[in-house]
């Protein structure tokens, strides 16, 4: 990635400009990734309940029909964003002392509000799911996919540009890389800024279009507003099918 840039700016960046551009890059993948992660981890107690068939003993309880549902939901989206946060708050002030550079408030508040918002997207995605599994084996062997490849799916190991077009639209057709897209735009366009000082627009077009910082359909870019439309829309669908789920699953015990 150094190299790659070092030779797009001509040796134009900085070392401490180059740190603060990759580092802040880095960062916005990992927390696309941190927000998945841990909210699918959260979910492993509700498998173990319906595999020990636990849930009957709130069958019986008093509880409403919908307070388990909400609560697992719940319970993953608070796991998702204090992790997240914190990996956020601890990277974050690694790359301000390391490199001298601090992120704008502006940046930092857009940020949390992502981060929110794909803690909530990914309960809601990765609770629906895991209400499809039934034991605790098949939730490690999910889990272990679902870790391995969605760095890929955000375009943290391999940047998207790198990508061969039909895994760039599969890619482009998935939630992760949306969320993974909005957070380098709230973290990284001030790195942007900082490292491509006083160079070609097309030198900052290549970074931002290869590195996923903004991604494409065709010959036009995807706006902020239309993937946060679909990202909604992947949550209040995943919703849904997780309710269903759920209601079909306490028919059958």
């Amino acid at each position: 990635m150094i190299r790659s840039l070092l030779e797009s700016a001509e040796g134009a960046i900085s070392n401490d400009k180059i740190a603060y551009l990759i580092n802040s890059w880095i960062l916005a993948g990992l927390l696309s990734i941190t927000t998945v992660t841990s909210t699918l981890g959260a979910f492993g107690t509700m498998v173990g309940d319906y595999e020990k068939h636990k849930i009957m003993d709130f069958k019986s309880s008093p509880l409403k029909q919908m307070d388990y549902p909400i609560a697992n939901i719940l319970s993953s989206f608070i796991v998702g964003s204090i992790i997240s946060l914190l990996s956020f708050a601890v990277y974050g002030s690694y790359i301000v002392i390391s490199t001298g550079y601090m992120y704008p408030i502006e940046s930092v508040l857009n940020g949390i509000g992502i981060i929110l918002l794909s803690a909530l997207m990914s309960a809601a995605l990765m609770g629906f799911i895991v209400s499809n599994l039934k034991t605790n084996s098949a939730f490690s062997s999910v889990s272990l996919v679902i870790g391995t490849i969605i760095g890929f799916l955000n375009g943290l190991y391999v940047p998207i540009g790198s990508l061969p077009d039909a895994v760039q639209t599969v890619v482009k057709c998935l939630p992760f890389g949306h969320i993974a897209s909005l957070l380098r735009q709230a973290i990284v366009t001030d790195a942007i800024d900082v490292s491509f000082e006083g160079m070609p627009q097309s030198v900052v077009d290549e970074y931002i279009s290869g590195f996923g910082v903004v991604m494409s359909w065709g010959d036009k870019k995807i706006d902020i507003h239309t993937s946060l439309i679909f990202i909604i829309s992947v949550m209040l669908i995943s919703l849904i099918l997780f309710f269903v789920n759920h209601n079909r699953k306490k028919k059958e015990i």
